[in-house]
């Protein structure tokens, strides 16, 4: 009887104790949401579960400013670019089926499809490692108005055959790319005989009981709790206008009381499912024989010493974030339906309340402490920086004893701290990583939550120096249908194109300019140092289009 008492006390303690630091918890949350209050503002909702329960869920701000509709925990929102773990998870369906394999040749469903001299298979599009050009930046590239203009998947396809050519080896690298996911809803439409909302109801969100939750494969249909997404101008708040019906890269609503039940799949929580949660982590081998950091929809990463599964997505009107911690049961869901709120940024903010008091934690900033004593010379690291296809520039540097790192879209530099052999985070933020491993690719890799950006040393040039009266003419791109006119004003090279007119250039390295938003005009000059045409390169995910100077088309 002694024994039973002491067991129920101890119980009874236990609960206690826990009820208290989930109390803790919520309130550190609420604190930290306090500013998302509002009554006339779109906003957010969160959901968090911890060691398997869910133990917040609020919505914040307005779903709808024309009608003052609050947002909740069962508020539909875009998920954005966390879609593609349920494109990927269609794809599980079909190979747990039999009528797929992830080594297939992609040619095999779509036969009109270039044949580039590597095959590029189903697991290379899942991983983004296929080097299939980004979509998005292509449209953008060739002066695409959202506003006016229609897409869907067959465009997407359409645009990605006219490419001659990919951004790198097939299985080289991860270049994160929607154009792959995009052709994976294309493949399973095909495959299936069902568009891809159908087919996800039927395998995977019916069964799981995710009601609310899917593909945005038609226009017109009345969507319960549907939050409109919003982007702050000038006057206020304006909504997104857009018709296209593209998806498999994003295009899925989903509420933060759905995406509790696939966190707690992706914790292997629901057994049914397991071999998907299993299926969605499990990374390909590169060619180099490193693990991909981004496996199956999913990115993994380590964030104060606990693996973590995450995604996040962005687009107008809206942003997102997906985290999972398998070993402490761990899910946080942002979703949000204003464009201005970073939604990866609270997601962390509310797992470090979740961790804070956590032994690991501790031993890992005393192994920081220590490693002070074995740390490299920052000379080794020290430097200018460029992102390979893109203008974007990183410098890093040495101040009051502590490396620092401060980028072409960054006003303040953040200090760096060491971790491993050639790698650090920032000190206030450690999902974000810098690695300078040597590489035959690259001199630099910064993931956030494990997204890779890749950079190579630069010697950037004196714009004073540069003639640009060699840059100017009319420029035609097939791959692209486009005609770029490159113009000296007021003593600037200057760029229209469809859609856009009076872009500022400025010079970055020998004949290479930039225009300060991750584009690279390289110009290609023959023996007599005259220029005869152009390679494009953008967004770090689009290497090299070709464009011809006119005289010479």
């Amino acid at each position: 009887m002694l024994n039973i008492r002491k067991t129920c006390l101890f119980v009874c303690l236990f609960v206690f104790l826990c009820s208290i630091a989930q109390t803790n918890a919520n309130q550190k949350i609420d604190e930290l949401l306090a500013s998302y209050v509002s009554n006339d503002k779109p906003g957010l909702s969160i959901k968090v579960i911890n060691q398997g329960q869910s133990i917040y869920s609020k919505g914040f701000g307005l779903s709808n400013l024309d009608y003052n509709i609050k947002n909740s925990d069962s508020t539909v929102f875009s998920l954005a670019s966390i879609a593609k773990q349920f494109t990927a998870s269609a794809i599980w369906a079909l190979a747990n089926d039999g009528k797929i394999n992830l080594d297939d040749d992609i040619r095999m469903y779509l036969p009109e499809f270039p044949e580039y001299e590597e095959t590029i298979r189903i697991k290379h599009l899942l991983n983004h490692t296929s080097g299939i050009r980004n979509y998005h930046t292509l449209m953008y590239l060739a002066g695409f108005d959202y506003d006016t203009q229609y897409y869907d998947n067959n465009s997407v396809l359409d645009l990605a055959i006219k490419q001659k050519n990919l951004n790198h080896l097939v299985g080289e690298k991860v270049s994160y790319s929607n154009t792959n996911y995009n052709l994976l809803a294309i493949i399973i439409e095909r495959i299936s005989g069902q568009n891809l909302n159908e087919y996800l109801k039927h395998k995977i969100l019916n069964p799981l009981k995710m009601n609310s939750t899917f593909v945005r494969v038609e226009h017109g249909k009345p969507i319960k709790n549907k939050a409109v997404g919003y982007k702050r101008n000038q006057v206020g708040y304006k909504f997104n206008t857009n018709d296209q019906l593209s998806y498999g890269a994003g295009s899925m609503g989903s509420s933060v009381n759905d995406m509790a039940i696939w966190m707690q799949m992706l914790n292997t929580q629901i057994l049914e499912f397991k071999p998907l949660a299993e299926f969605l982590k499990t990374p390909e081998t590169l060619i180099s024989g490193k693990k991909a950091k981004y496996a199956r929809g999913l990115m993994l990463d380590n964030y104060k010493g606990y693996e973590t599964l995450n995604h996040n997505g962005f687009g107008f009107g809206g942003r997102s974030q997906l985290i999972t911690v398998l070993e402490k049961q761990i899910g946080i869901i942002v979703l949000t339906n204003s464009q201005e709120i970073d939604a990866p940024r609270i997601a962390y903010q509310i797992l470090d309340i979740l961790i804070e008091n956590d032994e690991r934690i501790k031993n890992e900033t005393e192994e920081e402490e220590e490693m002070v004593f074995k740390a490299q010379k920052f000379k080794e690291f020290i430097g200018e920086y460029k992102e390979i296809n893109s203008d974007m520039t990183m410098k890093i540097f040495v101040e009051k004893d502590s490396l620092k790192s401060i980028g072409s879209m960054g006003r303040t530099s953040t200090a760096l701290v060491q971790y491993d052999e050639n790698k650090f985070h920032r000190a206030q933020s450690q999902n974000v990583k810098f690695d300078f491993t040597p590489s035959a690719s690259h001199d630099m890799i910064i993931s956030f939550g494990g997204t890779p950006f890749y950079f190579e040393h630069a010697k950037f040039i004196d714009a004073e120096s540069v003639d640009i009266s060699h840059f100017t003419g009319k420029f035609y791109s097939e791959e692209l249908d486009v005609i770029y006119h490159f113009f000296i004003e007021d003593e600037t090279l200057k760029l229209t194109y469809k859609g856009n007119g009076n872009i500022s250039l400025h010079a970055v390295q020998l004949n290479d300019f930039g225009n300060n938003d991750r584009t690279l005009y390289h110009f290609l000059k023959d023996e007599n140092d005259k220029v005869t045409g152009m390679f494009l390169s953008c967004d770090g995910t689009v290497k090299e289009i070709v464009f011809k100077k006119e005289k010479d088309r």
